[in-house]
């Protein structure tokens, strides 16, 4: 194995391929049959027919809108299209057009064949215990990929060994790129919102959720929503959005918050007008003008163009990098998300969220680059004037390079410091669990890559690929970490439920005294590392405290 690898590659070894109704009754329809463990369910939208394995009754490529095509382009998205003959749910729907990348090939399908790209890919996957009750909790994943890549039909994101588990696991995919990002004055004009149509199509997924998984043995009123990276912002902005409300009694954030669209983004940084201007500067490659004319022609244009027009590139380190991310439009997400946190406009869900202990070792490369492509990732990520700050705490000298500090500056600026801020606001209205994931693999370990961004995916999800050398203590804390997860999203509360051995007790989060759980080579609970050096960068990058109402 090199001692240096792609950031791609590093997703592929730590097993990420970065990465559903009302029924008669109360329990589910769904029982394996006699041609060979399949499995139907009747859903208000018409019969689905889905697949056995090992207790679990699996659904793919299950739609939850109609296409967003044509005239439909840039717009929010539609009903789902009833249908009466059996529909086989039996591969994953296409993935939303990207620039293919080998980290989203690899598929939950049987066959494991990638289900391809296409601008009509609004479907999403179930998992749930075979022939049980109904009423079960429901987990609903929203896949990461920086508002670009990805899919929930990710191998990563098989939903089997948590729906084993007593709860129904669903995952789901979004429009990416430009053509869930792309903002404009016309769609303004025309639906009161621009930019958001990849979040929107999450909401459509909750409300689908809502209206159909009790036909798959969930429970409407029990839906706790969760995501990675982009994802964990996703779900961050759906907290606040008030267009969720309702859809969701519970939230788990993995490694990212709306706090911090600017880091990922700094062209656009999730402001409205600059996202609307960097949108007609995309327009005009196609001859378009932001106006009825324009957006007619931007509706003809090739996807897969568009897709390619809007990369998320994850070497954060090149000046040139921009991506499309989701918009402060008042109406989807507040103009002043933090506020509305502070003042407790959001909804108030129990919540579970948390960071890894080295964030920024896949997106600040150490491969012997120049040295000033490191200050400039920071000057770009932060704004000048908090990365001056941060030089001057977090000097680099004999203990600290250069590619180190980088590292823990951008982890810092893109995600742990929006964490703890998140947490000390939404903390005050509603119960808030943190973590820190320190754990490396054996390959981590080797590569110099520590505890990286989405290590704790497969721990989470049971996962693991066969380049993750697994051993008694990878098995303990996938147990552990699983168990957490499962307590969550049936209870509110990661402390409940049966461990072996005992869970050692969650603490509620608290500002004046923040600690958390820590994910390392034991599992331990006790102050949060670095707790200081968070609300230093906190207070850099999204000023004071608000205070409460």
């Amino acid at each position: 194995m090199s001692d240096r690898i792609s950031p791609s590659r590093v997703l592929s070894l730590v097993s990420l391929a970065l990465a559903m109704v009302l029924l008669l009754g109360s329990t589910v329809a769904a029982k394996a049959t006699d041609d060979g463990g399949r499995v139907r369910v009747e859903t208000p939208l018409g019969p689905v027919v889905g697949t056995v394995s090992d207790g679990v009754a699996i659904f793919l490529g299950l739609p939850f809108a109609a296409p967003p095509v044509g005239q439909y382009r840039f717009a929010p998205p539609r009903d789902a299209v009833p249908w009466t003959e059996p529909l086989e749910a039996l591969r994953p729907g296409p993935m939303a057009m990207q620039v293919p990348e080998a980290m989203v090939e690899e598929s939950v399908s049987e066959d494991k064949a990638s289900p391809g790209y296409s601008e009509d890919c609004l479907f999403l996957n179930v998992w749930a215990p075979a022939g049980g009750a109904g009423g079960l909790p429901v987990y609903v994943f929203i896949h990461g990929g920086g508002f670009g890549l990805g899919s929930g039909s990710q191998a990563a994101f098989d939903g089997q060994a948590l729906a084993r588990e007593g709860i129904v696991v669903v995952t789901i995919n979004y429009r990416l790129g430009a053509l869930g990002f792309l903002a404009l004055r016309e769609t303004l004009r025309r639906h009161g919102t621009t930019g958001n149509w990849g979040l929107l199509d999450q909401i459509k997924a909750l409300e689908w959720v809502r209206d159909n998984i009790a036909a798959f043995g969930g429970d409407p009123g029990k839906v706790t929503i969760g995501g990675e990276s982009a994802g964990s912002f996703s779900v961050s902005a759906l907290i606040v959005s008030p267009l969720a409300k309702g859809l969701f009694r519970g939230a788990i954030m993995e490694s990212g918050t709306v706090l911090a669209l600017g880091q990922l983004s700094p062209f656009v940084r999730g402001d409205m007008d600059l996202s609307m201007g960097l949108g007609a500067i995309l327009a005009a490659v196609f001859g378009a003008g932001d106006d009825a004319a324009g957006l007619a022609r931007l509706q003809e244009a090739d996807a897969g163009l568009l897709a390619r027009l809007t990369p998320f590139l994850r070497d954060f380190r090149d000046p040139s990098r921009f991506g499309l991310v989701p918009v402060r439009d008042g109406r989807v997400i507040p103009k002043a998300p933090q506020e509305s946190l502070a003042l407790g406009r959001g909804a108030k869900v129990r919540l579970l969220l948390g960071f890894n202990a080295d964030e920024g070792s896949i997106f600040i490369p150490d491969d012997g680059g120049a040295p000033q492509s490191y200050l400039d990732a920071l000057a770009i990520a932060m704004g000048p004037g908090a990365s001056r700050a941060f030089w001057r705490r977090f000097p680099v000298d004999g203990e600290h390079g250069l590619v180190a500090r980088a590292r823990e500056g951008f982890a810092m600026a893109l995600i742990s410091a929006g964490a703890k801020r998140f947490a000390d606001l939404h903390s005050r209205h509603a119960d808030t669990f943190l973590y820190r994931f320190g754990y490396q693999t054996a390959e981590t370990r080797k590569l110099g890559l520590g505890a990286c961004h989405s290590l704790e995916l497969p721990f989470v999800f049971g996962t693991f690929g066969p380049e993750v050398t697994m051993g008694p203590r990878e098995e303990r804390l996938g147990r552990e970490m699983r168990a957490r997860w499962v307590n969550f999203v049936k209870t509110g509360d990661p402390n409940r439920g049966d461990g072996d051995p005992p869970l050692v007790e969650w603490p509620l989060y608290d500002p004046a005294n923040p600690r958390a759980i820590l994910f390392g080579e034991t599992v331990t609970a006790g102050p949060l590392p670095g707790a200081e050096d968070l609300d230093f960068m906190a207070r850099e990058l999204y000023g004071p405290l608000p205070a409460a109402e």
